[in-house]
């Protein structure tokens, strides 16, 4: 019996010894790493969501406080003409010179005078329903001349599995705001719970069962009755499309109408709207997996109903291109790499410049 108690202090004093020096240890490496943070600040991560835009840019040295990405060339100081660009991360770009505003500044500015003025609003995983109350923010404060949208590929996915459940309507049926997605603010307030302990032992326990059990099975819950593959509508025929996913399509083009009226009643008139969508590389591809064109069916029915311009730059951008559309590509990603940024700005200058009457142009006005 002496024995047995003996050994279990010399248990007791090890287990107590070992939490000690794994206290030091956490404690040591949050001062000079830290390696893995256990001290995260509320303001820090409590960030980024939005119960107007969902989500938004933080303030910092790429945007400012509306969202709107800086260039490394600032724009005029005399805007003659101002063009707003929207979108999703092919808008946003890969940094404050690599993206389809930046470039296409540079082609416009050649035939309509260096008074053009770029303004890129791209934000990561918006969509239509987001554009929408993004839009009533935007155009009363830029004033633009011409609104320039990009829509995507995954922006059926986004508007139907990401945001239909999170968008606030006005009495007409118009969004308003799309709040912000439940299960992010749950991880934030979880990290942010999860290191609010006086013990950094503690503070490791209680971070690594919240992300790794907690967090995993809460957001499992969330997204239980949603596709995982974000383009498994543009996969399949459009005849499939049509049937398997009627309504998805369906809420999209409200969603797409909705944001057409919006912009026309704030711009001032169908020649002030544009309407852009960019190729992937399935759309380019000669062999192998290719998608369909229901995304572009919708924008262009839409456009064509308001009266707007509408330029899917997926037919030039093959020509453009070549037989290796891949090099314009990131390796294993869905996004333009530099030089396809520059090619579809490209392509997007030539149509804004062959399209756009004359009397909007920076040239025209300072004649």
């Amino acid at each position: 019996m002496t024995r047995l108690r003996s050994i279990g202090w010399l248990v007791a004093v090890n287990i107590l010894v070992t939490a000690l020096l794994l206290e030091l240890v956490l404690r040591v490496q949050q001062q000079v790493g830290p390696l893995y943070d256990l001290d995260l600040r509320r303001e820090a991560v409590l960030v980024g969501l939005s119960d107007e835009l969902n989500h938004v840019q933080l303030p910092w040295a790429d945007w400012d406080s509306n969202g709107i990405r800086r260039m490394d060339e600032p724009n005029s100081e005399s805007c003659l003409t101002k063009l707003l660009f929207m979108g999703d991360s092919f808008m946003e770009g890969l940094g404050p010179k690599d993206t389809v505003p930046y470039h296409a500044r540079a082609t416009l500015s050649r035939s309509w005078g260096a008074g053009v003025c770029v303004f890129n609003a791209g934000t990561s995983s918006y969509s239509p329903s987001i554009f929408i109350p993004q839009a009533k923010k935007l155009i009363p404060l830029l004033r633009p001349d011409i609104v320039i949208i990009d829509v995507d590929e995954t922006d059926i996915y986004d508007d139907w599995y990401r945001y239909r459940e999170l968008v606030i309507r006005d009495n007409a049926g118009s969004i308003t705001a799309v709040r912000r997605t439940p299960v992010t603010a749950q991880f934030q307030q979880g990290l942010v719970d999860s290191t609010d302990k006086t013990l950094y032992l503690h503070r490791l326990i209680s971070k690594l069962y919240f992300t790794r059990i907690t967090y995993p099975s809460a957001f499992a819950r969330y997204t239980k009755d949603r596709p995982s593959d974000l383009f498994v509508l543009s996969r399949i025929s459009e005849s499939e499309a049509q049937k398997i996913y009627a309504d998805q399509i369906a809420y999209f083009e409200a969603t797409v109408d909705d944001l057409t009226k919006s912009v026309l009643r704030l711009a001032g008139g169908p020649e002030r709207l544009v309407y852009i969508h960019h190729p992937h590389l399935e759309h380019l591809k000669a062999d192998g997996a290719s998608f369909n064109n229901v995304v572009s069916a919708v924008l262009r029915k839409v456009a064509s109903r308001h009266h707007v311009r509408y330029y899917d730059a997926t037919d030039d951008l093959k020509v453009q291109l070549g037989n290796a559309p891949e090099n314009y590509y990131i390796p294993n990603d869905m996004h333009f790499n530099e030089a396809g940024l520059r090619a579809y700005a490209a392509a997007v200058a030539r149509y804004l410049t062959a399209t756009t009457p004359s009397a909007m142009t920076s040239s025209s006005r300072a004649q």
